[in-house]
């Protein structure tokens, strides 16, 4: 059954009326909304997904102010092979109770420890079906995690204005597991270092707003010089993350980044469309990994021992 399931005029009623009132698309707002229903049906779930990501930041910190179409999820632990299973019958079952079109159902292997599901939704706002995008990563274990409130644009507006809805939407606020803010940062910044490693910009010069506005809100203490590290342990274990290894300075590398422009250019042609804000890419970089730079928190502090 379709999750819009016989009130399709009231839905677009709400979405078209939030949309106005936060300056947003009512194809966004629909989005985030199914988002929502989504990460309500995992968060009861028998696997303990822990949301994470550009998206989580939107709607769980409330931090940054772009456009962030993917759920990207994880576990805490690494899976076992039942779990991995397990997961590609939830996030299916999922997507077909709320009326989602799997389109890549060949490309999903459960035994993979990461998969990309494409699907596609009927809009009430658009001729042609629209696309959501979710990935599962197990690569590494996902830590510090936190149980955090989740908002949908729809949810806050009715709460900022002590409104209530016409019809039921249990996902308007709901708790789930978060990967912390210091986590995140972390990966975001050893992110940008392997992209340019592998010499790729296609889409990826978003990490540069995100750690700028993520980066006044990070606590610079001996726990996160701690977490760093243990960060940068696990992802030597992987060769899709190359900048971990110890034969690379993470400092050099953004001050290189800094002095090529390396990711100018997708940031004015993609990020910047995303953005709601008005944050050119040498903000981005001055907020940022600018100020990274000029610090010792990613140096590895056990090579000295």
């Amino acid at each position: 059954m379709n999750w819009y399931s016989d009130y399709n005029d009231q839905w677009k009623e709400i979405i078209e009326t939030v949309a106005s009132e936060k300056h947003r698309t009512t194809q966004m707002i629909e989005k985030d909304t199914i988002q929502s229903m989504i990460l309500l049906n995992l968060s009861k779930s028998e696997v303990p997904f822990v949301f994470k990501g550009g998206t989580s930041l939107s709607k769980v910190y409330g931090l940054i102010d772009r456009f962030s179409e993917d759920i990207d999820l994880s576990l805490n632990r690494k899976p076992t092979e039942s779990e991995k299973k397990k997961t590609k019958r939830i996030i299916m079952e999922i997507g077909e109770n709320l009326g989602l079109i799997l389109t890549n159902p060949d490309d999903i292997e459960s035994r993979h420890s990461y998969n990309k599901y494409v699907f596609e939704y009927e809009s009430l706002f658009s001729d042609i079906p629209l696309e959501l995008i979710l990935e599962t990563n197990f690569y590494q274990a996902v830590y510090p995690v936190e149980v955090h409130t989740v908002n949908s644009f729809v949810g806050r507006f009715c709460k900022d204005r002590n409104i209530k809805l016409p019809i039921s939407f249990d996902a308007a606020i709901i708790d789930m597991q978060v990967q912390s803010l210091e986590r995140t940062f972390i990966d975001k910044v050893f992110a940008i270092c392997d992209y340019r490693i592998q010499n790729m910009q296609d889409r990826d010069s978003r990490h540069l707003y995100d750690i700028a506005k993520l980066l006044p809100e990070i606590q610079i203490t001996p726990e996160l010089d701690d977490l760093i590290d243990k960060v940068r342990e696990d992802r030597m274990k992987s060769k899709n993350n190359p900048s971990a290894q110890l034969e690379h300075n993470i400092h050099k590398m953004l001050q290189e980044i800094i002095d090529s422009r390396f990711y100018e250019a997708d940031y004015n042609n993609i990020t910047k469309k995303l953005l709601y804000e008005d944050v050119s890419y040498d903000e981005a970089i001055e907020k940022g990994i600018a100020v990274i730079a000029d610090m010792d928190i990613f140096e590895y502090k056990k090579e000295k021992y």
